[in-house]
């Protein structure tokens, strides 16, 4: 089950039928709901600048990427303009231009002078979550390079929910080696294991419990990676996660020690 693109307006929204993730309210906008405003920073503020020739070169800049005009892009910021602003609906340059398929404007931004591999857009989403939501492996690795973290901020989704959630294995893999928590929480205590009993993805599900992922930790409502299973009709992958009881219910405040690992002869298709 794929999730539905709404590619300029600046959201991805996943079905709400697994509501144990619908009170995610703070939450990344493209993984569970409308994001509270985050303050304006000194790059995302640049386009308030008194100078009027400046905001109009921004402008134009914002007219490049928003086109995918990759050209234009390059020679404005090789000008000095900086590769954090914000576009108007929230989104910094690159997460636009990749979550509107402009992959060239999105890798030219990405090498620009000062470009901030993990600046938060409006969402809540970092320039590895689009990358990992569009399938992208070059523009992921090379934002890795570019000291892009592993995580998001805290409570929101992480690359790693997007991976699972798109069933993306190798992305998964990567992250997992570059020292993703599997068992990160969003606000509403939502993990990637539930995510990818959600898809559901049996392969993401054994690689997230193999690198220590808990099946009973449970959403603020309740809610367990089988039965997001459940609810995604693969009863046999519930019953494999089915848990006695809610280890965890909600973000967690501790950290908890110990790994759960799936079998060998775990069946996955």
């Amino acid at each position: 089950m794929r999730s539905t693109v709404a590619a300029l307006a600046g959201t991805v929204l996943f079905a709400a039928a697994a509501s144990g993730f619908a009170a995610d309210a703070n939450s990344a906008n493209s993984a569970s709901g409308v994001a509270s405003v985050l303050p304006l920073t000194d790059a995302s503020a640049q386009h308030l600048t008194d100078d009027p020739l400046t905001a109009a070169r921004i402008d134009e800049l914002r007219r490049a990427v928003r086109t995918g005009n990759a050209a234009a892009a390059k020679r404005l910021l090789a000008s000095g303009l900086t590769p954090n602003s914000l576009m108007e609906n929230g989104d910094t340059l690159f997460t636009y231009a990749m979550r509107s398929d402009a992959p060239e404007t999105a890798k030219v931004v990405m090498e620009a002078e000062g470009f901030d591999a993990n600046a938060l857009n409006r969402f809540g989403e970092t320039p590895l979550m689009l990358a990992v939501f569009k399938g992208n492996e070059a523009i992921f690795k090379r934002l890795l390079e570019l000291g892009a973290s592993t995580e998001g901020a805290p409570g929101k989704w992480t690359p790693l929910h997007y991976a699972a959630t798109e069933g993306r294995r190798t992305f998964v893999e990567y992250l997992i080696e570059h020292g993703a928590d599997v068992n990160a929480q969003t606000k509403a205590g939502v993990t990637p294991l539930m995510m990818a009993a959600r898809k559901p993805s049996r392969v993401v599900v054994t690689q997230l419990l193999r690198s220590g992922a808990y099946r009973d930790y449970c959403t603020d409502k309740g809610m367990s990676p089988a039965d997001f299973a459940r609810n995604a009709g693969d009863e046999e992958l519930a019953d494999y996660l089915k848990v006695e009881r809610c280890a965890v219910k909600g973000r967690r405040n501790t950290v908890r020690i110990g790994t759960v690992e799936a079998p060998s002869n775990f069946p996955t298709r």
